[in-house]
């Protein structure tokens, strides 16, 4: 007697370096619990993905399984709570929706969404089921166990994307011969610098981003803090690597001009 593999779910995040997503936590609601006990199922959790094992002491013991057409359901839990920071995912309510996740016909070739990444296609309306919820969970995956069950699936969150502005704070970066932040690959360009008020009332310059530029947990660009040191172009390096977003402080950056429904990141120089 023994197990062998019946599937198993990966969980992907364009933020991270590796591509793993290991935030989640996976909870068995009751009923599939009783279920994996009647059909000899074993359920294991590692850190960026689930596994399904099979009894296989029988003849063929995973097409007798799969014939049943087994319904199996995973509750799914957020341990970062700046989760939503750096995914790029509209879900506007979030306290009233869940992201639901299935191996239904139509969905992305070994998915368990519609698209190559999670989208606001997969999110619906929360509702209790029962009496005894006392978390509401991040998302639900419903599991067919039929013939076509594929041996791997994934569930990927692409990175969040945002206008970065790094804003001059200090005496000395004020005072700048035409200060410039350039891109080294030359991909990206920013704007400014532009003079604005702080909340505290404050007095800095900002450059901002033209195009939104994806996060990720390690930097994607190398952008430098440029002055200009005469005729013909020529620039002395400031600061050879500016720092990348905290993921912590999404904004709408109260920018004079500026689109406040984008989502911006701001970074403060010193």
């Amino acid at each position: 007697m023994g197990f062998d593999l019946l599937t198993e779910i990966y969980f992907r995040h364009g933020f991270f370096a590796d591509n793993c997503l290991r935030n989640i936590r996976v909870l068995l609601p009751q009923h599939t619990a009783t279920d994996m006990r009647r059909y000899d199922l074993i359920f294991r959790r590692l850190p960026d993905r689930i596994v399904l094992l099979f009894n296989n002491s029988s003849t063929d013991p995973r097409t007798q399984l799969l014939r049943e057409q087994l319904t199996l359901e995973f509750d799914l839990q957020l341990s970062d709570p700046h989760f939503y920071n750096y995914t790029g995912l509209p879900q506007t309510d979030i306290p009233g929706s869940i992201l639901l996740f299935s191996n239904a016909e139509g969905h992305a070739p070994g998915r368990l969404h519609k698209e190559d990444v999670v989208t606001a296609s997969e999110v619906v309306a929360f509702e209790h089921q029962g009496t005894a919820v006392s978390v509401r969970p991040f998302g639900r995956i419903v599991l067919q166990l039929k013939p076509d069950l594929s041996s791997s699936y994934e569930i990927s969150f692409a990175a969040r994307t945002t206008r970065w502005c790094y804003f001059l704070m200090s005496a000395n970066l004020a005072a700048l011969s035409e200060p410039a932040i350039i891109d080294t690959s030359n991909s990206t360009h920013f704007t400014g610098p532009q003079a604005v008020t702080l909340p505290d009332g404050a007095r800095a310059s900002v450059f901002v981003s033209e195009e939104t530029i994806a996060l990720a947990q390690r930097p994607l660009h190398t952008f430098q803090l440029v002055e200009s040191v005469g005729i013909g172009g020529m620039h002395r390096t400031v600061i050879p690597a500016l720092p990348s977003p905290d993921i912590q402080t999404i904004s709408a950056a109260g920018i004079p001009g500026y689109d406040r429904t984008q989502a911006y990141s701001e970074i403060f120089l010193y």
